[in-house]
C-alpha cells in the first residue's frame, strides 16, 4: 500500500512539473517569422542561408517567406506570421518606408520585430527591436577614399564618375551616395558625371550602362562606382562588348564581394572591393538569445566589413561563400 501511495505522489509531482505555466519555454518551441526581400544576387542567397542555418542550430522553427522583390507581398507574409501568433518576426525590408501599419500590428500582438540589412524608416519610434546590417554610409565613404587615394598625387586636371545606383529610396542607395559624395567632396577635380539607376539587378544594369555608351561613349569617363556587385558584373559584359579594358582604361570600385567579384579583382578586372557582409545570422541568432533571456537590446547592431583592392596582398583574401 505504502508503494503505491509513493508511486501516485510521484506521477503527480512529474505531472505537475510538465504543465505548470511557470515552466521556461524550450528553444523547439519559439517561433520566427522570417520575411527575405528576395533572391536577386548570390549575396541575397547567402545572407538568407546564414540567417536560417544559424536559427536551426537553436532549434527554433522558422516560417519563411521570400518577398520576390516586392513590398506588398513582405507586408502579407508578415501579416500571416501576426496570425500564426510566432514569438518573433525577422525580416529584410526592400525598400525604406512604408511599413508603420503592419509594425503597429506586430506591437498590439506583443511580437518584436528585427529589421535586417537595409534600414527603415518609420514615423513612430519603438515599432521594431533593433536594426542588424551594415554601415552602408561607411561603404561609400570607403568606395570614396579608394578613390581620392588613387588620384592624390595624379596630374590629372579633373576625374569623371559615373555611378550606377542600386534600388530607388532604399537605405544603401542612399547611403552608399551620400557617404561617397562626403568623401570625393574634398578633392575639386572629382566629379560624379553621371549617376544611372540599375536597381541591384545585372541584367537592369547592363541594359542602362550599354544605352549610355551607345548615346555618349565612354572616353570621358575615368572611374565607374557601382553600388553593388551583380550591376558590375553586368556592366563589365559591356565593357567587353565594346572593347573597353576593364581595370585599366576604366577605374572599377564596388561594393559587395561576392566570390566571382573577388575573382575578377584579382584578374586585373576590378580595382577595389568594399565588403558588404552578408553573414548577418550569427548577429542575428545572438539577439533573440540575449532578448529572450532579458537582455538589453541596442537600436543598430554594425557588422563587421573591410576592403579589398590592388593596393592589398590580394593572396590573403579569404575564401568566400557566396
Amino acid at each position: 500500500m505504502k508503494y503505491l501511495l509513493h508511486l501516485l505522489l510521484l506521477l503527480f509531482v512529474v505531472g505537475g512539473c510538465a504543465n505548470s505555466p511557470d515552466a521556461e519555454e524550450e528553444p523547439g518551441n519559439i517561433v520566427i517569422g522570417f520575411s527575405q526581400s528576395g533572391t536577386e544576387s548570390n549575396w541575397r542567397k547567402r545572407h538568407t542561408e546564414s540567417i536560417r542555418e544559424e536559427l536551426d542550430k537553436e532549434g527554433y522553427e522558422v516560417l519563411y517567406r521570400n518577398g520576390f522583390m516586392n513590398q506588398g507581398r513582405q507586408i502579407q507574409d508578415m501579416r500571416t506570421f501576426i496570425a500564426y501568433k510566432v514569438d518573433m518576426i525577422v525580416f529584410t525590408p526592400i525598400v525604406e518606408d512604408g511599413w508603420d501599419a503592419v509594425l503597429l500590428e506586430a506591437k498590439a500582438a506583443g511580437i518584436p520585430v528585427i529589421v535586417v540589412d537595409r534600414d527603415i524608416r518609420t514615423a513612430e519610434e519603438n515599432l521594431y527591436l533593433t536594426h542588424i546590417g551594415s554601415s552602408f554610409k561607411s561603404e561609400g565613404n570607403r568606395a570614396g577614399l579608394y578613390i581620392t587615394n588613387h588620384f592624390q598625387n595624379s596630374s590629372q586636371s579633373s576625374v569623371k564618375i559615373l555611378e550606377m545606383k542600386g534600388l530607388a529610396n532604399t537605405s544603401p542607395t542612399n547611403f552608399r551616395s551620400e557617404g561617397f559624395m562626403e568623401v570625393i567632396s574634398r578633392d575639386s577635380r572629382i566629379i560624379v558625371e553621371a549617376s544611372l539607376e540599375g536597381d541591384f539587378i545585372r541584367s537592369k544594369a547592363k541594359d542602362v550602362f550599354r544605352k549610355y555608351i551607345e548615346e555618349n561613349g565612354w572616353e570621358d569617363i575615368d572611374v565607374l562606382y557601382s553600388h553593388n556587385d551583380e550591376m558590375t558584373l553586368g556592366m563589365l559584359e559591356v565593357m567587353e562588348e565594346n572593347g573597353i579594358v576593364p581595370g585599366q582604361d576604366i577605374l572599377i570600385v564596388t561594393i559587395d564581394g561576392q566570390a566571382e567579384m573577388i575573382e575578377n579583382l584579382r584578374a586585373g578586372k576590378v580595382n577595389c572591393v568594399v565588403e558588404c557582409n552578408p553573414n548577418a545570422g550569427w548577429y542575428v541568432r545572438n539577439t533573440i538569445k540575449r532578448y529572450l533571456n532579458g537582455n538589453t537590446i541596442p537600436d543598430e547592431i554594425y557588422m563587421p566589413e573591410t576592403v579589398f583592392s590592388d593596393k592589398g596582398n590580394l593572396d590573403s583574401i579569404p575564401p568566400r561563400d557566396y
